[in-house]
């Protein structure tokens, strides 16, 4: 983000739930994920940015997952996820 201003979809999508994850409530991992792609991303205050965040973080466009806990019904991502979706390193080492 900091350094190109750009982040694929998928990648937002798991970063924004690694901020909920790691954060005290939905409220304020919202509102940090805003602000951050606000910040640095190119598409910052582009209706693309705010659904990507609302739907990693809030469930919009989204149906209902079984219930876990700190995502309730919200898709639950991982990093296995990533690994198998795309190469993790090469896209850390392309972006960073």
């Amino acid at each position: 983000m900091k350094f190109k201003g750009k982040m694929h979809g998928y990648m937002r999508m798991y970063w924004a739930k690694k901020i909920l994850e790691w954060g005290p409530n939905p409220e304020l991992a919202l509102q940090t994920a805003i602000y951050l792609n606000d910040k640095y991303e190119l598409d910052g205050r582009d209706a693309n940015g705010y659904t990507g965040i609302a739907g990693s973080i809030g469930g919009v466009h989204d149906r209902a997952w079984f219930e876990r806990s700190i995502y309730g019904k919200i898709r639950y991502m991982n990093y296995n996820g990533c690994r198998s979706k795309f190469e993790v390193k090469k896209y850390i080492d392309q972006n960073i």
